[in-house]
């Protein structure tokens, strides 16, 4: 394929890619054709533009074909994708689509090629499009999913099976783990998890998997693992121990230090969420990092119903909806049945992309345009959280203003609209103690004082507490060191977890207290010392995965540190290994910020530029880029991405945000010495301003986090 081409991606987020970069998002309809001429090949013209335009007369569906045809020429700036006469159509080059790459390489047995053809975000068909318009192409769209499910499927296990019978466990694992992180619910990806991890010489991290998988698909699915699952489990904890495959490994953490088997220590915030429960109050857990928070919330929330886990992340603050967004496409992935109407679908592209073309839409100019759009988030709630009674949202402090805002108002429209007596969703938010920001500090306890919200505080565990947690564990060893541990750690859950994993990675449980520790009740020099065991590729993929943050893949870590994508799935592995990271994400927010605290400003400059170029390369969001760039030190390639997201923003959300960050623009420019584009930019601010002004409010009060309003019930 010549690497100056258009190039087709119909496989995930259906788009262009042209020969400079340049990401092109395709229209519904125009995603279809590309699809269907991939994997149908050369079709009468007429067959299937009727397919597009099931309702309309003939005549006024060749007048549409035309002019998608002519729309998709300008796009690519001339280069033909598609050619034809009179009654067929045909891909100029079938090479240039994923799709029809895909076919190819699976009918030509070639899985590896097979699989080098998926996006690693996820290889759904048109996802995102839905067709219930043209009943006849979403039979074959249904169809054609299911086909490519199975091909996919099919690679991936005899891929798998090609490299691990080969012995390069190392790279079959990271196949398999990124099975898993698209699809958690496979029993197939998590059994050869499973199976890899042993042969790895990893009893521990393979029963951990088999640990996560069976939560999993209890929790989304209600099931049990499939029998065959099960012996494969009894056969590795049966068989003989095997030696570890990585010389200078690091020994496997046991499974309970992972994850405590124990709740301990939370009788009386129980009987707290127990009374406000009771009273249809809004339940917040505050306390401090590390104080078992989250684990109280969904333990709890599994005692009253179904329920369901949103998260905020380090990072969200600084993109306008980012936790919104990351909200929606959490629930999209546990309910994929869930069909949102065109009109949903159409407003919430604004934010998630991969629902259509935001460009298409008229700015938030209005307060009737402003309202529609949050009505649209109001009804992607209803449906979203139909299956579901509990939402636990974590992290509330690092909620953006804007997704708290729109979810705030969604909140209170779904009190005012849902019928008497009916059932409504509940909310339990968890967030740090101390660090929600003054505002809704003050509109938290304005809820708590009308009786319609109530705050648990998770304190420390009593020296009791620790002794029953770390008995619960049973690490032969440990009833020696359980006085100075509840001294140490002063009562944290988690500074009790990570000591214990510096005692037996140091191989001190059976030794006298070691003399040289950090001070006591420092969780952070703890993890350095931890994080200091890694190779340095791990620790500086470790780093990478800190600075992008809350928009960290796997996908970054090869271009991202300029390593092969063998390299970078052992780095993986080993930081999954040590519990560093889980899938994407960091274990916890202090080991995250243990390694931010762990970089020099040089180092942090250099990774900064590389992330900056990788996402570049992926056509992230330009305020993300420009928050790159800022942090390499580069603020004049900073700046166009800086304007590009104001002059985005104004487009298609509320005009407020747009003026934040022409401000911002404005400032730097100042910096720079352009005093006449500042100029410009402050105008462009107050124009925005004056907008938002006119639109009124429609947002109540300070944002509180998902559950800051609500009914009760």
């Amino acid at each position: 394929m010549d690497g100056r081409e258009w190039r087709v991606r119909v496989l995930g987020l259906a788009q262009l890619c042209g020969p400079d970069g340049q990401r092109v998002r395709l229209e519904r309809r125009t995603a279809a054709l590309l699809a269907w001429l991939a994997l149908q090949g050369p079709s009468p013209k007429f067959a299937l533009a009727s397919l597009l335009w099931p309702d309309s007369p003939p005549t006024t569906v060749r007048s549409n074909l035309r002019q998608l045809l002519r729309r998709l020429r300008v796009a690519t700036e001339d280069a033909p994708l598609v050619e034809g006469d009179a009654e067929r159509l045909a891909l100029v080059s079938p090479a240039s689509v994923d799709a029809a790459c895909l076919k190819a390489a699976t009918e030509a047995r070639a899985h590896a090629e097979a699989l080098a053809c998926m996006d690693s975000e996820g290889n759904t068909l048109l996802a995102g499009f839905d067709f219930d318009d043209c009943p006849e192409l979403a039979r074959w769209l249904d169809g054609a999913r299911a086909g490519i499910e199975g091909w996919v499927r099919e690679a991936r296990e005899a891929r798998i099976a090609q490299l691990t019978a080969a012995g390069d466990w190392t790279a079959a694992l990271g196949l398999a783990q990124a099975w898993a992180r698209q699809e958690p619910e496979s029993e197939q990806a998590g059994r050869h998890l499973i199976r890899l991890h042993y042969l790895q010489g990893d009893r521990g991290a393979a029963l951990a998997t088999f640990e996560h998988l069976r939560d999993v698909l209890d929790r989304e699915l209600g099931v049990t693992p499939m029998p065959e699952t099960l012996a494969l489990v009894r056969e590795v904890e049966q068989a003989p121990p095997r030696s570890r495959s990585v010389p200078g490994a690091r020994p496997s953490l046991p499974l309970s230090v992972l994850r405590p088997p124990v709740l301990v220590g939370r009788d009386a915030a129980w009987r707290q969420l127990e009374a406000g429960w009771e009273a249809g109050q809004l339940l917040f857990i505050s306390g401090e990092p590390g104080s078992g928070k989250t684990r109280l919330a969904e333990e709890f929330a599994a005692t009253q119903g179904r329920w369901g886990r949103i998260e905020a992340r380090a990072g969200d603050r600084d993109v306008p909806f980012a936790s919104q967004a990351r909200a929606f496409r959490t629930q999209l992935r546990r309910w994929p049945d869930v069909k949102l109407p065109d009109w949903v679908r159409t407003e919430l592209s604004r934010i998630l992309p991969e629902l259509g073309d935001a460009r298409l839409l008229p700015p938030l100019a209005s307060e009737a345009g402003t309202l529609r759009f949050y009505d649209a988030i109001v009804a992607a709630l209803q449906l979203l959280h139909e299956h579901e009674d509990i939402s636990v949202a974590d992290d509330v402090q690092y909620w953006d203003a804007a997704s708290a805002r729109a979810f705030t108002f969604a909140l209170s429209r779904l009190a005012d609209t849902a019928p008497p007596g009916a059932r409504s969703l509940r909310f339990i938010d968890c967030y740090r103690r101390g660090e929600l920001s003054p505002e809704t500090r003050v509109h938290v306890a304005g809820l708590v004082e009308a009786g319609l919200a109530r705050v648990v505080e998770v304190d420390a565990l009593t020296d009791e507490d620790v002794k029953r947690m770390v008995a619960g564990m049973g690490l032969p060893g440990a009833e020696a060191h359980l006085e100075a541990l509840a001294r140490y750690t002063g009562g944290n859950p988690l500074y009790v977890v990570e000591t214990l994993k510096h005692l037996l990675e140091t191989d001190s449980l059976h030794r006298e207290w070691p003399q040289r520790l950090p001070p006591p009740g420092r969780v952070g020099p703890l993890i350095q010392r931890r994080l200091e065991g890694l190779s340095p590729l791990a620790l500086q993929c470790a780093r990478l995965a800190a600075l992008a943050g809350a928009f960290f893949r796997t996908s970054l870590v090869a271009g991202g540190l300029q390593v092969m994508q063998a390299e970078a799935h052992e780095a993986l592995a080993e930081l999954e290994a040590a519990q560093v990271l889980m899938g994407e994400r960091f274990s916890h927010d202090l080991v995250m910020e243990a390694v931010l605290a762990g970089m020099g400003p040089g180092e942090e400059r250099v990774l900064h530029a590389r992330l900056a170029s990788v996402f570049e390369e992926d056509g992230a969001p330009p305020i993300l880029l420009a928050h790159h760039w800022l942090g390499a030190g580069r603020t004049e390639r900073a700046l166009p991405h800086l304007l590009a997201s104001a002059r985005s923003d104004e487009q298609v959300l509320p005009p407020e945000l747009a003026a934040e960050h022409y401000a911002r623009a404005a400032s730097l420019m100042l910096s720079l010495g352009q005093h006449e584009d500042a100029v410009q930019a402050r105008a462009a601010e107050a124009r925005c301003r004056l907008q938002a002004t006119s639109t009124g409010v429609l947002t109540p009060g300070p944002p509180a986090g998902p559950g800051a309003r609500g009914r009760r019930g």
